[in-house]
């Protein structure tokens, strides 16, 4: 056949072919091409160019018919390739995740129930210590040391973790709890064994070494024996600094507030500040157990102290008036009583005349001279003291070869009586701590305030020396009390060192310093660790026993610190609860209450600056510098039924802008104080019942 005679087959591919066909003949000439096609791997692309023809029209020699084409998204094998593996590495690298997790959180299941487990065990030897039950409490103990050494076992399988960047880090704190775990449950342990030998004598259950024997005896063989425990306490102390510099090292920015309801950085600050206070406690105790066999006269070394009594029912600078004393010997712990007197029978035999100061002559009208008895206007127990000591010298056959001064006040004898039970003293009566309704007060203050203060219509001769019998009287008790009394009358005699209703000065210099490392001296001084302070000192200068009565609260409102110092508004509120008494001489009744004259000081670091001041008496105010201290005072009065403010508005020298902190300092002779901080807008209470550091964040 020619090749005009064969059948003509057109070309679909050619754009210039399909343009000139019509619509039926499109048709028929794209199923010849189909049919002619059919083992094309390119006929149905054909057939789409085709089908989606744009007009039907020839094109236009001026402009060609371009086809409309619709892009079809294409992959190369190459990229299929390379998506392929990249999905495959994704889904191992989730899978290798999967299983860490799933891992990751058996281990921490598994720690949590270990964790739960010491948890459990310490808090036994806890209850157990609590209930004076020693061996319950050393057995626990010995548990958790074994649970301990288990959870580290567990939390070594998460090791691989050290070698991961961000995730090493939790892993480090993670060690450094764990470090800091051990010490702590070691320093338990050594501090059990400590004590084992006293268990007794403690009121603990246990095979202690001081069984047997009269109270005299035991006391005699524990201040022996004391200077064997300083090789323990430095163990002791080695375990307490690895917990706090262990823990030291942990970051509580890196962890959440809480997670799923528990604290999370809360809880690490609380254990890091209780760290560092546990080992700064034991370095401050220390001195004590070192110093206090020397200070209770053991191996024969006979201690001779001259003993104040001070009544904080009529409060002075440092805890109350200076109303009887009394001379002591000391030897193996056992005190007996020399010779004991009202403070007014020294004053007579006092014949040195020093103008009284100011203040106190303003008050003390009756009064032309500086007495003995008033001379504890510095808050500074040893300041006062030596004062009182320069003068007491000069009196003519009073005991001079004194190692030292102790004062108490009324609260202590209500504490012991508290304690040990009613005690009779001969020629005066019994006396305890039952509530008198006559005053609302225990019977032994109202039964003092009886025999001392009360006017009488004839001269009672020595009323006041009382207080000396009544102080022997209470220590025999002490001795005969049941070793389960123990515990407490030395928790209590610790607290009441610490409120500064018991002070020391000790002539010794070693003595001295470890009286004042533990705070027992009485001494005013700023914290080096705190650029705020404040002490508020009142003295009562004429109100009878009215601070039986008087409660005081403190608010305290902080500004952040601008331009070095922070500005505060400080509110006094002072309170008397009780209806006032017939104070006249010749009612002859008993006057506890009546108008309190207030000479009060309120001590502030160097360099602050008094605003203004609202409450004082008009013209009282002055500020001055005392060494290191600027002294705001003025005066008030406070009637039975009442209540006084006193306001003031001053800035201090503050450079720490991140921090408030502030040293509380407590005056003898007080009951605690509600003390508010208002610091940059958010409020915090604390109860002042001992010199108090304060910190929280601006």
């Amino acid at each position: 056949m020619s090749e005009a005679a064969r059948p003509h087959k057109l070309n679909l591919n050619n754009p210039a072919a399909r343009a000139g066909l019509t619509g039926s003949r499109r048709a028929i000439a794209a199923q010849q091409h189909a049919a002619g096609n059919a083992h094309s791997d390119q006929a149905d692309q054909v057939l789409r160019s085709v089908y989606n023809q744009g007009s039907p029209e020839p094109a236009s020699p001026d402009m060609p018919n371009t086809p409309s084409r619709r892009r079809r998204f294409s992959i190369s094998k190459k990229w299929a390739r390379i998506l392929i593996v990249l999905f495959v590495f994704l889904g191992v690298i989730g899978a290798a995740f999967a299983a860490v997790g799933y891992y990751t959180y058996s281990v921490a299941m598994e720690m949590k129930v270990q964790a739960n487990e010491a948890e459990a065990l310490a808090r036994s030897a806890y209850d157990a210590f609590k209930a004076q039950n020693l061996p319950g409490a050393q057995q626990n103990l010995e548990q958790v040391k074994t649970k301990m050494g288990e959870i580290r076992t567990t939390y070594e399988k998460l090791k691989f973790y050290k070698a991961i960047p961000i995730a090493s880090a939790y892993y480090s704190d993670g060690e450094h709890g764990l470090n800091a775990a051990d010490a702590g449950v070691n320093a338990g342990i050594k501090s059990l064994a400590a004590i084992t030998p006293y268990a007794d004598v403690l009121g603990f259950s246990g095979e202690g070494s001081f069984t047997g024997g009269t109270a005299e005896d035991r006391l005699k063989l524990i201040l022996q024996t004391l200077t064997k425990v300083t090789p323990v306490l430095d163990d002791i102390g080695t375990d307490l600094e690895v917990v706090k510099n262990e823990l030291a090292q942990i970051d509580p920015n890196r962890y959440p507030e809480q997670f799923r309801g528990t604290y999370i950085r809360p809880r690490i600050i609380q254990a890091q500040q209780f760290s560092n206070g546990a080992a700064t406690a034991l370095t401050e105790f220390r001195p004590v157990i070192e110093q206090l066999p020397a200070a209770a006269g053991a191996d024969g070394q006979r201690r001779k102290y001259f003993v104040l009594f001070q009544n904080d029912n009529e409060l002075r600078p440092t805890g109350g008036f200076l109303t009887a004393y009394s001379i002591i010997f000391v030897e193996n712990g056992k005190v007996t009583p020399e010779k004991s007197d009202d403070i007014y029978e020294l004053d007579k035999k006092f014949n040195k005349r020093i103008p009284i100061p100011p203040i106190l002559g303003k008050y003390l009208t009756t009064e032309k001279y500086f007495n003995l008895r008033d001379m504890n206007i510095d808050p500074d127990f040893k300041v006062s003291m030596d004062e009182f000591l320069t003068n007491y010298k000069l009196v003519p056959g009073e005991p001079k070869d004194i190692d030292g001064i102790i004062a108490v006040d009324t609260k202590v004898l209500t504490d012991l009586v508290k304690i040990l039970g009613p005690v009779e003293v001969p020629g005066y009566g019994t006396f305890s701590a039952e509530n008198d309704p006559s005053c609302d007060c225990p019977q032994i203050i109202h039964a003092l305030s009886e025999i001392i203060t009360r006017p009488t219509p004839y001269i009672r001769q020595d009323r006041k020396g009382i207080l000396g019998p009544m102080m022997g009287a209470l220590l025999q008790k002490a001795y005969s009390a049941p070793s389960q009394q123990w515990p407490t009358l030395f928790e209590t005699a610790w607290k009441d060192v610490q409120s500064r209703d018991v002070q020391f000065y000790f002539f010794d210099e070693n003595l001295q310093a470890a009286a004042e490392k533990v705070g027992a001296a009485g001494r005013i001084a700023l914290d080096p660790n705190a650029e705020d302070f404040m002490a508020i000192v009142d003295a009562n200068l004429g109100g009878a026993k009215s601070n039986l009565f008087v409660t005081s609260s403190v608010n305290q409102e902080v500004s952040a610190p601008a331009n070095g110092v922070i500005t505060k508004k400080v509110e006094i509120t002072y309170k008397n609860s009780r209806h006032g008494d017939n104070c006249n001489l010749e009612a002859g009744l008993l006057c506890l209450n009546s108008r309190l004259r207030d000479w009060n000081r309120v001590y502030l670091p160097k360099g602050a600056q008094l605003i203004n001041s609202q409450g004082y008496r008009e013209g009282s105010v002055k500020t001055e510098d005392v060494g290191e201290f600027t002294v705001v005072e003025g005066e008030f009065f406070l009637d039975p039924l009442s209540q006084a403010k006193l306001q003031l508005e001053y800035t201090v020298p503050y450079t720490n802008d991140k921090e408030y902190k502030i040293k509380i300092w407590k005056q003898g002779g007080v009951e605690p104080i509600p003390m508010t901080f208002d610091v940059n807008g958010g409020q915090e209470e604390v109860l002042v019942d001992k010199d108090t550091l304060f910190t929280t964040e601006f």
